[in-house]
């Protein structure tokens, strides 16, 4: 088995072996992945806190089920994401890309439960005449107005975020930056 060779701007971005992926982002694509492999990162991060967030607030309304959710959602957000973001660099940038996608458009699908908690939420508290004047709002409506407001966030910023990944990563299956053939194989003998 051959060491690995040190990925850095002058080094070879093609493999020696057409069928396996480069060794690096081809130089056309190598700037564009590396700012949306950031952009990952830091969503990673802005998800923990969202998470957070919800614990907290689940704590506060002593909402127990919802706070169950919370803690998986965070546990799963550790593992799954955190992961895979930090484990593939480097040779195996198509694999964190290929990981990028799958989480992405999991997190992308997961948002219809909190999208129907907080509608469910502020419609309450709009049938209750909560919202109707400032002496009627308790802290805890504003805790939640704010964390629906950031769960919106949090949503749009994962459906944009899952766009671009998938965008590149069809437009590097389509060949548009020079490799067609970006598929992990047995390695070569």
């Amino acid at each position: 088995m051959t060491p690995a060779m040190p990925i850095h701007p002058t080094s070879m971005t093609t493999s020696a072996d057409p069928t396996h992926p480069p060794i690096a982002p081809p130089a056309e694509l190598r700037d564009r992945y590396l700012k949306l492999s950031w952009a990952y990162v830091r969503w990673c991060i802005g998800m923990l806190i969202w998470a957070a967030a919800c614990i907290f607030y689940f704590v506060i309304t002593k909402q127990y089920v919802e706070l169950g959710i919370a803690i998986f959602l965070g546990v799963i957000l550790i593992a799954m994401v955190f992961g895979p973001a930090f484990l593939f660099g480097g040779e195996t940038w198509y694999k964190r890309l290929g990981w990028m996608v799958v989480l992405l458009c999991m997190f992308s699908m997961m948002w219809v439960y909190p999208f129907i908690a907080v509608g469910v939420g502020i419609r309450s508290r709009l049938i209750d005449g909560r919202y109707s004047s400032l002496d009627k709002v308790f802290w805890g409506d504003w805790v939640h107005l704010g964390l629906s407001l950031l769960t919106v966030l949090i949503a749009l910023w994962t459906f944009i975020l899952t766009w671009r990944v998938v965008k590149m990563t069809r437009q590097l299956a389509r060949g548009e930056y020079g490799v067609t053939n970006i598929k992990a194989g047995e390695p070569a003998k």
